[in-house]
């Protein structure tokens, strides 16, 4: 029946479609795909541009595609929102406005009705502003992965790599310190020295008129465009061939808009001592009266640097990059929180990300922690560190197969240690050395689930005047300070066939992948300087557990770690 009702509904979004189309004049056209195609004139009255609208989704989720038939003379402008062979007409920005699926007719006219006017402004001139806008789907070409200083200008090289997975050979910008080329000895002699690259800046977008022949192809194409362009790199190219040893040379600009790349190779019958050594100065010069213009190859630059990577889905705020950080505990909470440090720049500049456990992870552990069947049988810090400088080559981190207690745990090995054991005689004891070193010793933050599950809590402490771990349960075995199950709720617990094997906490990995995503916001909100509330709480079965409000509790009297450390 559902099978029959969704058939149904498909079969009358399709009529709509028909029936809303004919309407403008719009004709079923034949198609090899199955697709609803049709065909029709944009504009009839005016432009008069036969079209074909083609509607693959009827969810609406990807815009119906609307092309100019190919034998179509259009004027002769470069058009915005043009793109392509295939003169597909960009009406809507991706994901800048949703169609209404349950109006499927009104929804294809509304999006002609866009079409039209996006075309008329085009073909009027009201829209050439947005080739700067646009700029790198007119520039075209391939991809180059930009991994250089912030604001580097100078020297550098332009470098093709194998990544670890694949055959790509991908194109990096770098002064020879990329984190791409970090790969085995044996993948760094693959990797080529690369070519003379000269990086440059512009202040203004790059765009280009609409009467220009584009895109440039060749040299003294891109060197007409550049007069009026980017007047301050016009001879750059020809600088490096000049100055730089080697058969190419490229020049990556950084503009407003983006990052450009184009490259040029010394012509076959130049790659002679003669030209390439001895009449090097004049190089391009002789290039330029060869019969055949040089050729240029593009690339759009795409920032790869640690910077980048690391910051930018945090926007204005800071990431964990420079910190050094210690994770204690690599299992269900901890190895997810190490890929969500990692994400977050821990590692990153002249930061670290040590992990530690003792424990190997163990067929039983697959069902909730961030490692997988390669890693059986590995120590569980060495193994994330492992994954994660796969997953992040720019970052430093390092797993260590040992008890936290034996590292030095100094401020000056670790701005930040973390505690996501799940032990609590183990954090209790760090707690304890913390609370009796103040202040030689870093601030710790403690991660842990409650019950199976029922919530998520951690806690930054450090300071005198705030409580510690062992303030929120003074007495082992007393009441805790803010109680979060709720009265009658006894913690399950399952006894491994193993008599040596620990009993374990049985929970859903959801509830680990919360722990860490809490505890690592309270990282970031302490990176960035205003650590806010220190004690927090995610409920995650309400039926078991109690609201517990966030803040900073102070230190409790009957705290024996407190009594000790005074």
């Amino acid at each position: 029946m559902g099978g029959r009702k969704v058939a149904d509904a498909s079969a009358a979004a399709r009529t709509a479609v028909h029936d809303a189309l004919g309407q403008r004049g719009f004709t079923p056209a034949a198609s090899a795909s199955g697709t609803a195609l049709f065909s029709g004139v944009l504009d009839p009255n005016v432009l008069g541009i036969p079209t074909t609208i083609a509607v693959d989704d009827l969810d609406f989720v990807a815009y119906p595609r609307i092309q100019i038939e190919p034998g179509f003379h259009m004027p002769e402008r470069t058009l915005p929102h043009l793109l392509g062979v295939n003169r597909s007409l960009c009406y809507y920005g991706k994901g800048s406005v949703i169609l209404d699926r349950y109006d499927p007719g009104g929804t294809v006219l509304q999006c002609l009705e866009q079409a039209e006017a996006v075309l008329r402004d085009a073909v009027a001139g009201r829209s050439d502003d947005d080739f700067a806008d646009e700029f790198q789907a007119y520039w075209g070409g391939t991809f180059a992965y930009v991994d250089l200083p912030i604001g580097h200008i100078g020297p550098a090289r332009l470098c093709r790599t194998t990544l670890d997975r694949g055959n790509r050979t991908p194109l990096v910008a770098t002064t020879g310190r990329s984190w791409f080329m970090a790969r085995t000895e044996r993948a760094r002699r693959r990797s080529d020295a690369g070519e003379p690259l000269a990086v440059v800046t512009v202040d203004q977008p790059l765009t280009f008129a609409a009467t220009e022949a584009w895109p440039p192809e060749t040299l003294p194409d891109l060197n007409r465009w550049l007069e009026r362009a980017a007047p301050g790199v016009v001879g750059v190219v020809e600088e490096v061939l000049r100055t730089r040893p080697g058969t190419s040379a490229a020049v990556l600009i950084r503009a407003p808009n983006g990052l450009y790349c184009f490259r040029v190779k010394v012509p076959l019958q130049l790659r002679r001592p003669e030209f390439l050594e001895i009449r090097r100065m004049r190089l391009p010069e002789v290039m330029a009266r060869q019969l055949t213009p040089t050729p240029i190859e593009r690339s759009v630059g795409v920032r790869a640097d640690a910077e980048y990577l690391f910051g930018r889905n945090l926007g204005r705020m800071r990431n964990l990059s420079g910190k050094k950080i210690l994770l204690a505990g690599c299992g269900t909470i901890g190895g997810f929180l190490a890929q969500q440090l990692a994400q977050c720049g821990a590692g990153a500049g002249k930061g670290t990300l040590a992990l530690t456990d003792t424990d190997i992870l163990s067929t039983g552990n697959l069902g909730r922690h961030l490692l997988g069947v390669p890693y059986l049988g590995r120590n569980k810090a060495e193994a994330c560190a492992a994954f994660l400088k796969e997953q992040l080559p720019p970052l430093a981190i390092e797993g260590h197969a040992c008890d936290v207690r034996e590292l030095d745990l100094r401020r000056e090995s670790y701005d930040l240690i973390i505690d996501a054991t799940g032990e609590e005689a183990l954090s209790l004891a760090l707690n304890e050395r913390a609370v009796r070193t103040r202040p030689t010793t870093p601030p710790h933050l403690f991660v842990w689930l409650v019950a199976n599950g029922a919530a998520a809590q951690c806690l930054l402490t450090g300071e005198a005047e705030r409580a510690c771990l062992k303030c929120l349960k003074p007495a082992l075995a007393g009441p805790p300070r803010f109680p979060v199950l709720r009265d009658g709720v006894e913690v399950e617990t399952m006894a491994n066939v193993s008599c040596g094997d620990a009993d374990y906490v049985p929970f859903p990995v959801s509830r680990s992948v919360a722990a860490a995503a809490l505890a690592c916001d309270l990282a970031i909100d302490w990176a960035n300087g205003d650590p806010g509330d220190r004690f927090r709480t995610i409920l995650l079965d309400v039926r078991r557990a109690l609201p517990v409000p966030n803040g900073n509790p102070g230190p409790d009297e009957a705290c024996p770690a407190c009594r000790a450390g005074a």
